[in-house]
């Protein structure tokens, strides 16, 4: 059971990594910039780079533990049944956005391999990376919980 629970959270552990960096980077980019008038070559490539992995990567993460905001106000007010076939609705409008987004990505993905980032002469790839984790892992979590719910079942994150 902790081997599943820790394979479903690799995106957040990817996430607070790249997190800690990007502080890091910001210090250390502050401290030669204002300290030694001397900035750091790259910074901010490597800056961005580690926004979209913070942002991006855990949003597998976020939707195991629903995390993220649910604006619900309006649905309380509606008798039970629709409040059901409202919440399928979402969840599988949801699911469609994300694997929309998921394969524009991977087609980036894939369009891109030979190109590099400007400054660092990152591969492009490589920069796209987070994008394709974060979708592509978040895109098969919605798939799974709406297959769970379908067959009344837990999804796997759950036990």
């Amino acid at each position: 059971m902790q081997i599943r629970k820790y394979l479903f959270s690799i995106d957040a552990i990817l996430a607070s990594i790249a997190l800690v960096v990007l502080w890091g980077a910001i210090m250390l980019q502050v401290i030669l910039r204002t300290g030694f008038n001397m900035p750091l070559m790259g910074a901010n490539e490597l800056i961005m780079f580690m926004v979209v992995w913070t942002i991006i990567s855990p949003l597998g993460y976020l939707e195991t533990i629903n995390g993220h905001v649910v604006m619900e106000e309006f649905l309380v007010l509606l008798p039970k049944r629709i409040i059901k076939i409202l919440r399928f609705v979402i969840r599988l409008s949801t699911t469609i956005i994300y694997v929309i987004v998921a394969c524009s990505v991977f087609i980036v993905f894939r369009n891109s391999m030979h190109l590099a980032t400007p400054m660092l002469r990152m591969p492009f790839w490589f920069f796209f990376m987070p994008s394709a984790i974060g979708f592509g892992w978040v895109s098969i979590v919605c798939i799974i919980r709406n297959v769970c719910l379908l067959f009344n079942k837990e999804p796997p994150w759950a036990s």
